[in-house]
């Protein structure tokens, strides 16, 4: 028995199908990778950038670490050290 030319043209529309969802998805894992290598190899926070951006002027940042020290002996609580903390970095 030999096979009708609408099951042999079916074949072929599976055939091509499947070659070309193959080559799609070939192409979109291809671009992804393009896409990938193209991005800088580590992305910073916000805050980090901010912080590089607006580096802290000397005396602030021996006030921070004096204010620091304060919190670490026990002579100041969490709350009086955020506090603190934040009206030196205001300015």
């Amino acid at each position: 028995m030999e096979p009708s030319a609408g099951v042999q043209v079916y074949h072929w529309v599976v055939w091509l199908a499947g070659v070309g969802l193959f080559a799609a998805v070939t192409l979109a894992v291809i671009v992804a990778i393009v896409r990938a290598r193209r991005r800088p190899a580590e992305l910073h926070s916000a805050a980090e950038r901010l912080q590089r951006e607006a580096a802290l002027q000397p005396e602030a940042d021996a006030r921070l670490r004096a204010l620091s020290q304060l919190k670490e002996r026990g002579q100041i609580n969490e709350a009086e050290y955020e506090k603190r903390r934040a009206e030196l970095l205001k300015g």
